[in-house]
């Protein structure tokens, strides 16, 4: 039954694309045509005559008992429940069966293979036209399933984390290896350092209650400049001075220490723990959060950071 998964064809060229959701990539073939069909169905289908058309969705979700492996375990039920076999390949489960259906009057089979990785389940249709099951364009994209199916990688994984009692769903993005340069700060970013954290000072005097720049101090002093309708600082200015701010108490409370890293997306300042490398990267988090609107979420990222840092330690 799993022959397909095994009887790999000669690769053409492929290109990675985002799948719904963000969740991960796929690489699809550049014979496919691959459009986004609304805003959670990423279709790719065939030049030339309806024959054939996948459709990739993804559900990703979060467990309380910190499962790390909801979305295969969830593919290895619905095996168990629909008596087929399923396949592991690398970090994921796969399934895969068929089913009859029409669309305005035209039969159709729809071909299904689930795969489960982490807490995603992505859900990969193929719909394929009665009485062209054979033809050379339907042969042709079956046959590249196994290859686009080897490449599914599930970068997003969704946690519980614990804070003051309530339970908040934290979404780590695992990013693709890339070759980086991690360096202790100079004299430069010293500077820039202090100058950022005189900043925070007033900053926090301005919106906040002038007191020590903690996580929720520092949510608070940021919600109220978000929502300041006068004349106020400049998104830069805050970036830096509340990124510089919240890099600091993770430096002083939790032993982290101050780097610069430079890959081949740029240069960016962040903070590092020698505990599984764990990083963040403070400046470009209140800047994306300035970019998405959102007023509150340094608490939160702070304990996102220290739940990581946790299982680095029990890991290493």
């Amino acid at each position: 039954m799993f022959g397909w998964l095994r009887n790999k064809s000669t690769n053409p060229e492929f290109a990675k694309h985002q799948l719904p959701g963000e969740v991960g990539t796929v690489e699809l073939p550049s014979s496919l045509i691959v459009e986004m069909e609304g805003n959670d169905i990423l279709l790719a289908y065939p030049q030339g005559p309806e024959t054939i058309s996948l459709r990739f969705t993804s559900i990703s979700f979060s467990k309380k008992d910190n499962d790390e492996t909801g979305g295969i375990k969830s593919v290895e039920g619905k095996a168990t429940e629909r008596g087929v076999e399923c396949q592991r390949m690398q970090d994921k489960a796969i399934i895969s069966y068929d089913e009859d259906s029409e669309q305005d009057g035209t039969p159709l089979l729809m071909r299904y293979w689930e795969v489960g990785s982490k807490n995603t389940i992505v859900i990969v249709s193929a719909t394929i036209l009665k009485g062209k099951e054979n033809s050379t364009q339907t042969k042709r994209t079956l046959e590249l399933m196994p290859r686009i199916l080897e490449s599914l990688q599930i970068n997003v994984l969704h946690r519980i984390v614990e804070v003051d009692g309530e339970q908040i769903e934290a979404t780590v993005t695992t990013a693709e290896p890339v070759e980086q340069k991690i360096t202790p700060f100079a004299t430069a970013e010293t500077t820039w350092l202090e100058e950022s954290l005189s900043q925070a000072k007033k900053l926090g005097i301005r919106y906040g209650s002038g007191g020590e720049l903690t996580p929720t101090e520092l949510d608070r002093a940021f919600s109220r400049w978000t929502t300041e309708d006068e004349a106020k600082e400049s998104g830069d200015t805050v970036a830096n001075a509340f990124g510089a701010a919240f890099g600091e108490y993770l430096r002083e409370h939790h032993g982290f220490y101050w780097v610069t890293v430079e890959d081949e997306y740029g240069r960016e300042y962040a903070v590092r723990h020698r505990v599984g490398a764990t990083m963040a990267f403070p400046r470009a988090s209140v800047q994306k959060r300035i970019e998405d609107g959102i007023p509150e979420f340094f608490n939160n990222v702070y304990h996102i950071v220290l739940d990581q840092l946790q299982k680095s330690a029990t890991n290493a």
